[in-house]
């Protein structure tokens, strides 16, 4: 896969799908995740409606930079923000899930100009008692994984099993994706760690996304229980003009199931900000 050295020398690792001139939508994976999430049958349904899909590998996972030093949100929606310049792209719709909903968020807020709209899903706002992770799911979320590849991609299944979607969730489907997550990267628990501390050290993020301008569409599932519904209706309720999606059966996750109703609802989204 491709690589962009950014300005500030953080490598990103990045895949794209469509044409390069039809409107850019950069999707951004979550917690501990890599771009894998976003999977090649769910870009490329994005990509078969006209639509340039970009997934990259955050800082700190899969095959990107591992950091050395702690950092913010804000870095992290810098680092998209100089992957679309490595791309020559000026503008694009924006999509995050999870920990990429809030860096999406950010870079939303902090580059209104390069964003064309913003879709949040299974996210916050990071206001206390909205969307946090609580009971199984906040013990599952901290606890360090294993070593072993193997080990790692049974621990992934356990805990996804914790908060998977109640409508579409298959165990030997996901144990095939956790072993691929397991054999490409050999990052630790360390950097996920740093990916926690950037998300906590921003804290309540409600002033600053309060002032999002672009068209926002807030998806969220009713199966989610590691950021639970009310984490979407909060995000919907602080960004002004925002749509908010509730998906029945969808949980903290993105299984084939769920990819004709998300994808439907971005796709319509981004062409009403493209009108």
């Amino acid at each position: 896969m491709p690589r962009a050295v950014l300005s500030s020398g953080v490598e990103i690792c990045y895949e794209t799908f469509g044409s390069s001139d039809q409107p850019a939508v950069l999707l951004i994976h979550g917690l501990g995740s890599q771009l894998l999430l976003w999977e090649e049958g769910f870009c490329s349904k994005l990509a078969e409606e006209g639509l340039y899909v970009i997934r990259y590998d955050q800082r700190d996972s899969g095959l990107s930079s591992t950091m050395e030093t702690e950092y913010e949100l804000s870095d992290m929606a810098s680092d998209a923000a100089g992957l679309l310049d490595h791309l020559s792209i000026r503008k694009a719709h924006i999509v995050g899930l999870s920990l990429g909903g809030m860096v999406a968020q950010i870079f939303a807020a902090e580059h209104p100009d390069r964003t064309s709209s913003l879709t949040s899903m299974a996210s916050n706002t990071g206001k206390a008692g909205f969307g946090m992770p609580k009971g199984k799911a906040l013990e599952a979320l901290l606890a360090p994984a294993p070593t072993d590849p193997q080990e790692q991609a049974l621990k992934d299944l356990s805990d996804r099993r914790i908060w998977a979607s109640t409508e579409w969730h298959d165990d030997e489907y996901c144990l095939k994706v956790f072993e691929k997550y397991a054999e490409r990267t050999d990052k630790n628990n360390e950097a996920k760690e740093r990916q926690m501390r950037a998300m906590n050290s921003t804290g309540n993020r409600e002033k600053i996304i309060m002032n999002i301008k672009t068209p926002t569409l807030v998806l969220h599932g009713s199966a989610d229980t590691l950021v639970d519904q009310s984490g979407g209706e909060r995000t919907a309720e602080v960004i002004p003009g925002a749509k908010l999606v509730i998906i029945e059966g969808w949980g903290h996750d993105l299984p084939p199931g769920s990819w004709p109703k998300i994808t439907s609802e971005i796709i319509e989204h981004v062409r009403n900000a493209e009108n």
